[in-house]
């Protein structure tokens, strides 16, 4: 398929560092809750359900000892997050027939690619805007894991105070 490679990282190290929280279940939680999330948001972009499932389908969360990396193995997902720049489609001159274009008002039409329709300058892309549908997932993610120390760290205490208090 496409190139792979490492989108992020969501570190949990400092959970370890004040609490007795157990690190890996707070991880398998948030992977789920991370992988719905991106769901989510991937579902509210504007592409054809077929690129959203390929699009789902490439995204794979590993939990590491201390974090959860998010690996993705699809060739339009670096352009989807980075953006796309303005420019002239010259591949369209390969075409063998007739591109479908619909227009704005939602007719077909068809219309070819010629070595001198890219003189005249037509054939531009319009480009498009960074897509920001990971980080809004990795913001409610956050929000997730927040939660989610605050009930281990409750349930740690709850447990130490239950060693002194029955000692």
């Amino acid at each position: 398929m496409g190139k792979r490679f490492t989108y992020t990282r969501i570190n949990a190290k400092p959970l370890k560092a004040d609490f007795d929280v157990d690190t890996k279940k707070v991880l398998e939680s948030t992977k789920r809750v991370l992988h719905r999330e991106i769901k989510t948001e991937l579902e509210q972009e504007t592409f054809s359900p077929a690129a959203k499932k390929a699009l789902t389908k490439a995204i794979q969360i590993k939990i590491k000892p201390n974090s959860l990396q998010i690996t993705v193995n699809h060739p339009a997902f670096l352009p989807l997050v980075d953006g796309q720049t303005t420019e002239q489609m010259t591949w369209l001159t390969k075409a063998r027939r007739p591109i479908p274009i619909i227009t704005d008002s939602g007719k077909m039409i068809f219309r070819s690619a010629t070595a001198k329709s890219m003189q005249d300058g037509k054939w531009q892309h319009p480009g498009r805007a960074p897509s920001t549908f990971i980080e809004r997932a990795r913001k409610i993610t956050r929000e997730h894991i927040i939660e989610r120390v605050r009930k281990e760290a409750t349930k740690s205490a709850k447990r130490a105070f239950a060693k002194v208090g029955g000692a």
